[in-house]
């Protein structure tokens, strides 16, 4: 253990977290050396080795700060019983002191994961946005619960994300996907662009899409058919974009539904 640390002697003199690429073991980290009173028992520490493989961790040691997500999930509990360790899988309150924690906790429970509403205040918008489409998502393609220590590779092979793993997702609102399933629209708009390449068609399983709604729910399977240069005037009456004239161009790219769900 001794020859493993003196890898990070040459940051002895060093107080602030410093960007190290260990080169043997392929690992990139922030080292430094800590001397001060300890923030747990407040005794005198000298030389005390200082590694962590994010930043956020680094200054939220040194900042005596850092972050506090509550949530609620599957985990596993364990206590001593008459000299054993038992163990039991249990869905409850918890929490995390890092984002890629609450990540890692929805994706081993995709299923009993959740924020309640006094538990968002903890979390920024763009978070609790990512949480919900990836959770949406894990359920859609049939993710549970992991019931083991230890998962299965198997969990790891998923059919349906191989079915679509290159379509992309787009969020219509409820009144476009309530006319494409109706077929009184067939189509989505964007507005024309310099770099526009022409009119296109594309292959069968050239261009996909999984269209959710506006709370990420799975709605329908597309594939996209071609695409061709318009004019507002044109569409307008299906389709209405803000801050266009009737003679502004338009990309209108059409495709058919391959499933509704």
């Amino acid at each position: 253990m001794k020859n493993f640390a003196e890898r990070y002697n040459k940051f002895k003199k060093n107080n602030l977290p410093t960007p190290f690429w260990d080169e043997e073991r392929q690992t990139f980290e922030y080292v430094y050396f800590y001397n001060g009173k300890s923030i747990i028992n407040f005794e005198e520490a000298k030389d005390q080795l200082e590694v962590s493989t994010n930043l956020t961790d680094a200054l939220a040691e040194i900042a005596t700060t850092g972050f506090y997500y509550s949530f609620t999930s599957k985990h596993i509990e364990a206590w001593q019983e008459n000299g054993k360790i038992v163990r039991k899988i249990t869905v409850g309150h918890s929490h995390a002191h890092s984002f890629e924690e609450v990540v890692r906790a929805l994706y081993d429970s995709p299923e009993s994961f959740s924020i309640s509403k006094d538990e968002e205040e903890f979390y920024s918008k763009q978070e609790l946005e990512y949480l919900k489409r990836v959770q949406k998502y894990l359920l859609f393609i049939g993710m549970k619960d992991l019931e083991t220590r230890k998962a299965p590779g198997s969990r790891y092979r998923n059919k349906l994300h191989s079915k679509y793993k290159n379509a992309i997702i787009y969020k219509y609102t409820d009144e476009e996907i309530k006319k494409i399933i109706n077929r009184k629209l067939n189509f989505q708009v964007t507005k024309w662009y310099p770099e526009y390449s022409g009119n296109e068609k594309y292959k069968p399983k050239e261009y996909q899409a999984l269209i959710v709604d506006k709370e990420h729910n799975f709605k329908m399977f597309l594939k996209f058919t071609k695409r061709e240069l318009k004019k507002y005037k044109d569409i307008k009456s299906m389709y209405s974009l803000d801050d266009l004239n009737d003679d502004d161009n338009i990309i209108v790219t059409y495709f058919k539904i391959l499933e509704i769900y």
